[in-house]
This record gives C-alpha cells, structure tokens and sequence, in this order.
C-alpha cells in the first residue's frame, strides 16, 4: 500500500470498484482501494444476483406521488442507466457470470396484493417500461408456487453470480492501474490541512480525497458523519441440493427467471445453473445470530411451503448471511459529506445494478462535476432518531410483518 494516494477508497464492493475505475481511467487520479476482508468480502457477494432496476424500497409510483412525473421518469432513466453499465460489464465476460436473461418476476403472494401489484404495471406502462402482466392462469403454466396469485415481470433484468461480476469488475479496475488492497481495515480517520489521513492495519496513508464506499460494512464511529444514519439489516441465504428433474418438472422452475413476493419481508428465489434452488429473506436481527440454523430452516419452510413439489427436501447445501443498509426514507445517497469526503450508502438491499452506477457517479462528485437533479444524489442520509434504539424498533417492525402477512 503507498503512503499517499491522490484517492483513498474504503469498501472494495460494486460501488469503491467502479468509482476507482472512473476516477483512474476518466481522471488520470492515482487511487488505492482497501478493504478489511477480500474484494467483494459483504453484500456484493452475499446477495442473491438480481439485476434489477432499482434500489431503495421506493418504486416509481411512489416517486410520481411524492415528486411528480417528470423526477419519476428521470429516475427510471437512471435505473435503466445502472442496468446497462452492468451488463457492459457481463458483456465484457459473458461466460464468467453465470448470466441468466429470463427476467424478474414480482410476485402476488395473496389475492390482497394483485390489486396493487397491477396499478404499479399500470404505473410502469405509462413511463414506457419494458414489463408483462402475468395472471394466476398464466403464471400457473410455468410455476407450481402456492404464492403466485399474479406476476409482474420485468423483462429486461437480468441474474448473475455475484461474486463472478466482482471478478470481472475488480479485474478490469486492477488493469486501469488501481492498486487494491485486501484484509487491510481502516482504522481511525483524520482530516488533513489538504485532505485525509487514514491509520489503518497496514499503516497510515494520506490522500487528498477519501471515499467510504462501505455500505452496511460502515464501523459505527469511523466516520462522525454517518453515524447512526444506516440500519444495517441481515438478509440470509440458502441454497438446496441440485434438484431431480422430477423435482424440476413439479416446480416448473427454469433458470432463466428470478422472482420475489410482495411481502413486507420478501422471500425471493431463483433456479441457478446447476439446478439448486436459491431462497432468501430476511435473517436475524443481530449478528451474533447471523449463523444460527434457526434462520436457515425458517426458509426452507418457506420454501416448502411455497413448492408442494419440494416437500420432501429435508435439508438446505449451503447457507450464508449478509448486511443490507437500510436508510431512514428508503432510498440511498451519494456524494460529498464533508469537504473532500464522499460516501455512498443505503441501498436497502437493492442495489447489485445501482451500486455500481453509485460508484461512477461519487467519483465524478469528488472530481466536482455536477451529478443529475435526483433526490439520490442531493441530500445526505437522515440520521434515525434514537439510534440506539434501532434494533428494538427493527425487532418490532419484523414481528408487525409477520403477523400481518
């Protein structure tokens, strides 16, 4: 690691990986990302590969009726935007990402929420977005799922494997001349007359411009200005073995979709290539839970329950957890949060294509260039009242879900 860098990044995820790459390649900047695991160590490895358009847990409707038509449709744009850049980055690797071009399907898991789901189709028909009505019957054809009442499906997102598309990525920002530096953890930050000092494992280093591109990886106190503005939440994975081809005719599952609920805490799942299928949800609360099975037999019954045809699998192959952050309004921020300090953060677990996006725009913000008129980029995070208080509030909220659900 140098001892000064024009550009210091902390978080080797989608977002830190990508700014480096627009800051050296478009700015000539000499920039070092750390990281105190592996390169993609948290969520851009530990999620489920949904390729979608969007992030946060706002959709547009909800953007029209908070700020009108003409900021709804420039926030599509925006995700269509996110979306393209990481499928220029599949393009450039196709065979490395596992990628799977079916589309995403949102689901109606009750009769309550077919009504709803199809007013945001209608929603996304009159911004020109390229999205399928499926019905109970229709969606009957192809899926044996208890809790697939309607479908709304996106027909151009994409699945990948995604630790394979931060290969690919961290591979073409090594080639752009960014050094990348692993099981390095930042320890202290401390402002400089012209710029940053960072103490961190391997010694200090200096730069002129610091990024935390950490997400819900961000220590508590490292940064005062982002403290208690995030509300990192376990989402947890399992995996079962390969299923039988009979297992596969009883389901109608085909690696080509992926899919989630319209729960409050959304199950989704998709077929991988080899024939396992994927189920995610929400997990604990705290992480010294994060492993315990409890959280992973919870899901393969849900699975099961959701699939008559896979009610004899009696145990999951893998299982994994990994934090999601979690912002006041439900939607992320990028850009300055003080002078020469960036961060991006707040994706509510949605942001494989939007992070990526977020990365590019934070380094054009740290090289002052004016980033779009979106709410993402124009305010910093809202700090939770009370935050010490977040895990009980949490506690509550998952329980109200549960019960209502």
């Amino acid at each position: 690691m140098p001892k000064h860098s024009d550009v210091l990044i902390i978080g080797a995820g989608y977002t830190g990986l990508n700014a480096a790459k627009t800051l050296a390649e478009s700015y000539q900047q000499q920039v070092t990302v750390i990281d105190a695991n592996r390169i993609a160590w948290g969520c851009s490895s530990r999620n489920a590969g949904f390729v979608m358009k969007s992030t946060g847990r706002l959709g547009l409707s909800q953007w029209a009726d908070r700020l009108g038509d003409k900021t709804a449709k420039a926030i599509a744009d925006e995700h269509q935007t996110a979306l393209e850049l990481v499928k220029q980055w599949i393009s450039q690797s196709p065979d490395q990402c596992d990628v799977q071009r079916g589309g995403y399907i949102k689901l109606a898991h009750r009769a309550k929420a077919i009504e709803p789901l199809r007013q945001q189709y209608q929603t996304l028909k009159q911004f020109n977005q390229p999205v399928s009505w499926l019905s109970g019957e229709q969606l009957s054809e192809q899926l044996n799922n208890r809790h697939a009442l309607a479908g709304l499906k996106f027909d151009d997102c994409v699945s990948v494997n995604p630790l394979k598309l931060a290969a690919v990525t961290a591979q073409q920002t090594a080639k752009a001349g960014v050094d990348l530096v692993e099981n390095c953890s930042a320890l202290s930050v401390k402002r400089l007359a012209d710029g940053w000092q960072v103490e961190t494992t391997e010694g200090a280093v200096s730069c002129s411009k610091l990024l935390i591109c950490t997400n819900a990886y961000t220590a508590n106190k490292l940064v005062p200005a982002l403290t208690g503005r995030s509300l990192p939440a376990l989402s947890s994975i399992i995996t079962t073995p390969p299923l039988t081809q009979q297992q596969l005719a009883d389901t109608g599952l085909t690696p080509a979709q992926s899919y989630m609920d319209t729960r409050i805490l959304k199950y989704y799942f998709r077929l991988l290539p080899d024939n396992r299928l994927l189920m995610g949800g929400r997990g604990a609360i705290r992480g010294k839970q994060a492993h315990h099975p409890s959280y992973a037999k919870q899901l393969l019954k849900a699975l099961k329950q959701s699939f008559p045809g896979l009610a004899t699998i009696d145990h999951w192959q893998h299982f994994w957890s990994g934090w999601v952050s979690v912002s006041l309004d439900d939607y992320p921020r990028v850009g300055a949060i003080g002078d020469n300090l960036y961060a991006a953060m707040g994706y509510c677990g949605a942001g494989v294509s939007f992070s990526s996006l977020a990365g590019k725009r934070l380094a054009q913000a740290a090289m002052g260039e004016e980033l779009p008129r979106l709410p993402y980029y124009q305010s910093p995070l809202k700090r939770f009242p009370m935050p010490s208080m977040r895990r009980v509030g949490q506690w509550a909220y998952y329980h109200y879900a549960r019960l209502t659900e």
